[in-house]
């Protein structure tokens, strides 16, 4: 089975999160530990500038940036240049490392005491997964929050989770893609029609803006053109 590690190096490279800003301690080498050769670390000797040079990176380049910093301490330094990536707008995926997971409640040296709250005034997400089988997904929805919010996203990985196996339903996060738009464009609602059209056993997840705009008749025969039950939250 593939390791949290593997999983995680083949998302961020389908990416395109190839070039790394960062600043790593003890925590963050395990992440570090067969990077593949496509990548590329830009070591920086203060978080202030890593946290510049990926910026600058970011605004120019227009994508996503992964930022590796060192659990609390490391992050803490970054805060100062955080707040310039915060007011530009800039989509950084900051990754920070975290003790591992037995020694985070008793506070241990290194360790993050409630680390996504460290962030969250600054960044627009921040996480640190349940457990380590979620760190792939975790590391998706970093990377979609800052592309679609286009502002700083944080998440806590412990640094034991990295050489842990994941089951398939990790593999999915390899080829998820999110899209945002107030209204679909002709291009989206074709590339939906199409994926449901050819959906053997489709399943639609409607939020209450269905029920709030009286679509939900609309919604109910759209499920039964397709064959499916319809069901909705008590």
């Amino acid at each position: 089975m593939p390791s949290v590690r593997r999983v995680s190096h083949d998302f961020l490279e389908r990416q395109g999160l190839t070039t790394v800003f960062g600043n790593p301690g003890s925590n963050e080498l395990p992440f570090l530990a067969d990077l593949p050769d496509g990548f590329r670390y830009v070591l920086g000797l203060h978080e202030g500038a890593v946290v510049g040079m990926a910026d600058g990176y970011a605004q120019a380049t227009g994508r996503p940036v992964l930022v590796n910093l060192h659990a609390a301490s490391g992050s803490g330094n970054a805060m100062g240049a955080l707040t310039n990536a915060v007011a530009s707008r800039t989509p950084l995926v900051v990754v920070a490392g975290q003790q591992v997971r037995p020694a985070i409640g008793p506070e241990a040296n290194l360790a993050s005491v409630d680390a996504p709250a460290l962030m969250k005034p600054l960044v627009g997400w921040a996480a640190e997964p349940a457990c380590a089988g979620d760190v792939p997904r975790a590391l998706a929805q970093a990377v979609f929050e800052a592309r679609l919010q286009r502002r700083p996203t944080y998440l806590s990985v412990p640094y034991d989770d990295w050489s842990a196996d994941v089951d398939d339903n990790a593999l999915a996060v390899l080829d998820r893609q999110v899209l945002r738009a107030s209204a679909p464009g002709e291009e989206q609602r074709r590339w939906l029609v199409e994926r449901v059209a050819s959906a053997e056993r489709p399943a639609l997840v409607l939020g209450g803006a269905i029920d709030s705009e009286g679509r939900v008749d609309d919604a109910v025969r759209v499920a039964a053109r397709r064959g499916g039950p319809g069901g909705a939250a008590p």
